[in-house]
This record gives C-alpha cells, sequence and structure tokens, in this order.
C-alpha cells in the first residue's frame, strides 16, 4: 500500500492542504506510519499514531531511522481505548474494499468526539459506496459454478451457497459493466453517525447482456478537491469488488433491475459486520 501512488499521491495532497505548522495530529490506524510521517512533513508539531496491530512497530522503526522518534507518540492499542489532548486534524485510512468493513465509521466518529478540538479538520471529509451491475467473466465460472461439478463423484453443490456469500477482488472493464454506477451510501464525517447502511437503487441496463454479481468501489474526498478512488477507471491496490448473485439475470436496453443493500455497522465490539445483498 506504501507503493500505491494513487492512495499516498492523494492522501499528501490532501494533508498538505488541511494540516498546517504547528498543529497537533492524530493517525487513526497508522499502520506503518505513512501518514503519519506525511503529517510531520507538512508541519503538524507532534502526531499521536494508534495501531492495534504488530504493524506499529515497524512504524517506530522507520520512526527511529528517520529520526522522527520524538515527534510522533505511538499508541499500541485500538483508537476507542486511548486517551488524547485534543488535535486540530484527524488523519486515517481505514478505507475497505467496500469502504466500510474496517470499522472506518465507527473509529472515526468515536475519534471525533473525544478527540477532535473545535474547527478541527478530519480526513477524509466524507465516504461514499459506488455500485453497478455487471457481468463478471472470470470469478463466476470459477468460484461459483465450479462447485456444481462433482469432483471424484463427490456433490459439492452446497458449497456453492457459501461461495455466493463472498466478495471477490477484481477488475471491471466498461464491457464488463451494464449499467451507470450509482452512488448507494455516503457516510460524511462532520455530519451524524449511522449505526445502520440500508436502501435500494433501481438500475436501468444500459445495454443487453448477463447479470451475475454486482461491483462496488469507493469514492472518497479526502479534503476539498482531493477525491480517491478505487473505481473501474482508477489504478489502485484496492482494484473493485465483486457480490455474485445466486441466479445470473439476462438483461435487455431499458430494463430495470433492484439493489437492496444492507450493511450492519459494529454497534459494540463483538458485533460483526454483516453485508445482505438481493438483486430483483
Amino acid at each position: 500500500m506504501i507503493f500505491d501512488p494513487q492512495r499516498v499521491g492523494k492522501y499528501w495532497d490532501a494533508i498538505s492542504k488541511i494540516v498546517r505548522p504547528g498543529d497537533l495530529v492524530a493517525d487513526i490506524g497508522t499502520g506503518t506510519g505513512i501518514l503519519a510521517f506525511l503529517a510531520l512533513r507538512a508541519g503538524a508539531r507532534h502526531v499521536h499514531a494508534i495501531e492495534r496491530s504488530p504493524a506499529i512497530n515497524w512504524a517506530r522503526r522507520v520512526a527511529t531511522g528517520e529520526g522522527l522518534d520524538t515527534k510522533i507518540t505511538f499508541h499500541a492499542a485500538d483508537s476507542r481505548d486511548v486517551t488524547l489532548p485534543p488535535v486540530d486534524v484527524i488523519v486515517s485510512e481505514l478505507i475497505g474494499h467496500i469502504a466500510f468493513e474496517e470499522g472506518m465509521v465507527e473509529s472515526l466518529f468515536d475519534a471525533r468526539r473525544r478527540f477532535l478540538a473545535p474547527g478541527g479538520h478530519i480526513v477524509p471529509r466524507r465516504v461514499a459506496l459506488k455500485a453497478t451491475l455487471v457481468h463478471e467473466r472470470e470469478i463466476y465460472p470459477s468460484y461459483i459454478d465450479c462447485w456444481q461439478e462433482r469432483p471424484y463423484g463427490i456433490d459439492y453443490s452446497p458449497l456453492r451457497d457459501e461461495a455466493l456469500k463472498a466478495c471477490y477482488l477484481t477488475t471491471f472493464s466498461d464491457r464488463d459493466m451494464l449499467c451507470e454506477s450509482q452512488t448507494f451510501f455516503e457516510v460524511d464525517f462532520q455530519g451524524n453517525e449511522p449505526t445502520l447502511l440500508e436502501g435500494q437503487r433501481s438500475f436501468e441496463a444500459s445495454r443487453a447482456g448477463n447479470v451475475n454479481g454486482v461491483a462496488f468501489w469507493f469514492e472518497a474526498e479526502l479534503a476539498p478537491a482531493v477525491v480517491l478512488s478505487s473505481g473501474p477507471w482508477s489504478q489502485t491496490h484496492w482494484k473493485q469488488c465483486f457480490a455474485p448473485i445466486p441466479e445470473p439475470r439476462e438483461v435487455r436496453t431499458g430494463d430495470s433491475l433492484v439493489i437492496d443493500l444492507r450493511m450492519q455497522l459494529r454497534r459494540c465490539r463483538s458485533d460483526q459486520f454483516l453485508l445482505e445483498l438481493r438483486v430483483r
């Protein structure tokens, strides 16, 4: 991810716009520390870098090697267990392949309530989940329909249901997309905190084809005029997500299909992130 020029370049563009000399910054989910280092480069006087995984040890090593260990306080913890003085800027890159499954909503709204000083800023400002109906050409035959075969005479067909519950990383081109994409959900980190993302969208086929699933990606507004996208026209490590549907549907130009989508965010730490999808 460090070597993803879209990811790091867009975050640098945003951080250099938002962080001012002398700011105190919190980096939620710092990983190997790249956003913390960029905040210092932009002029932050100090960064609180928070990470619950062992990757924080790698960030510490890099900070020491760069002579920045006195300017960064590392917190090996979940951000919800950390207490900080008021900070001027919160930065975070907890964006998942389908935008919200890595806990960004829960962590950033908690950090905003407890860490952010009045008039402070959050990077990203808002994150949207985009979707469209697609004809996927490799995953569906190789990972879904393969279970209808009988290898060595054994009926593995019940596992097709399990394969349908997964989301698969891939890339899409114009030839795969049968409709115009739409924003399904958008979370504004300057607004109210959602606990459930639920809704439906109607999609009109722009050409004939075979719909066998839904493509997802995100668009994140990091700062004014700075947008990071994992869409089909970008080149990022996120790629796009493919959610297969049980029965492919033939459509003609002008046909309409409805996507029902529900995302259950984690109200408490014992909760699991849940995604429920239906195409009708």
